[in-house]
């Protein structure tokens, strides 16, 4: 029997946000993934609500009720409330894309699986990207769109499973404790 650290929420932000940056070699457990997507939506949360709230009033909604579901949505996005949002989503998106991308691979890497088994999740992250740099109503992006959350989504429930207890050809396991020996 090998006791186990237990991360919480700051240690793994910490761990995947500013120790390990851009560290592709290693393994991440599972909370240090979750923790991160966790982190991550709730950055996406405060960012859209604060540009939201400072916006908002910037579209005339009651002309936006007279336009059929096309114009009404291509409107807000050419508006400034839309073009905030943009923005605010590719920065959001560009910032977070090193981090999410390197605790992705070592969380594979804890699986026992080869990074390649991370390319999948590189394609949807470009394609979120895509989305956020050119937004449309256009079905084939909506289509785009829908492929890189049905990835997503895939990757999230592979990633409930737990990691090797030992170590693995990527590494220890992360959250094994040393014992000291004086």
């Amino acid at each position: 029997y090998k006791r186990r650290k237990i991360m919480n929420f700051g240690q793994a932000v910490n761990s995947a946000l500013i120790e390990k940056y851009a560290t592709f070699k290693g393994r991440a457990c599972r909370a240090e993934w979750w923790y991160f997507l966790l982190f991550s939506v709730l950055a996406t949360i405060v960012v859209t609500s604060a540009v939201s709230f400072f916006t908002f009033g910037s579209v005339d909604w009651e002309y936006v009720a007279t336009l059929n579901e096309d114009q009404a949505a291509k409107f807000v996005l050419e508006s400034d409330f839309g073009k905030a949002l943009s923005a605010a989503s590719i920065v959001l998106t560009l910032a977070l894309f090193v981090p999410s991308f390197a605790v992705t691979v070592r969380r594979v890497q804890d699986l026992d699986a080869s990074y390649y088994w991370s390319l999948p999740y590189l394609v949807a992250a470009l394609i979120g990207l895509y989305v956020a740099i050119f937004p449309s109503i256009e079905n084939s992006v909506i289509r785009l769109d829908a492929l890189a959350n049905l990835i997503s989504i895939i990757y999230c429930l592979a990633f409930l499973r737990r990691g090797s207890f030992d170590e693995n050809r990527f590494g220890p396991d992360p959250l094994e404790v040393k014992e000291d020996t004086y």
